[in-house]
């Protein structure tokens, strides 16, 4: 398989888009898209520069949970790790979705 690199290492920039990439968990729950969007999201770094610096072209995992579904609304938390273990970034974010039902 193939994995998309990038010729620019990962800076705090890419590592704040980073902790964005997720979809909202009510897709999961529903298994359908529904409207989403993000209210709020705070983004906590945990990494150095130096961290960043040394993972070169290594891949980077991505967990993200809910906890609750009430009125249209959820929470979701990430958490970005390094290959070797490193907790690089968390976040924690609001999510607005429309109810079909």
């Amino acid at each position: 398989m193939d994995r998309f690199r990038s010729a620019a290492p990962l800076d705090f920039v890419g590592l704040a888009a980073l902790t964005d990439i997720f979809f909202g968990r009510i897709i999961h729950i529903r298994q359908q898209m529904v409207p989403f969007g993000t209210v709020s999201l705070t983004s906590y770094f945990h990494a150095t520069e130096d961290d960043l610096k040394s993972l070169g072209p290594s891949p980077v995992l991505g967990t993200a949970e809910a906890r609750i579904f009430d009125r249209g609304f959820h929470d979701q938390s990430a958490q970005l790790w390094s290959e070797g273990g490193r907790l690089l970034a968390t976040s924690h974010q609001l999510v607005y979705f429309r109810d079909p039902a």
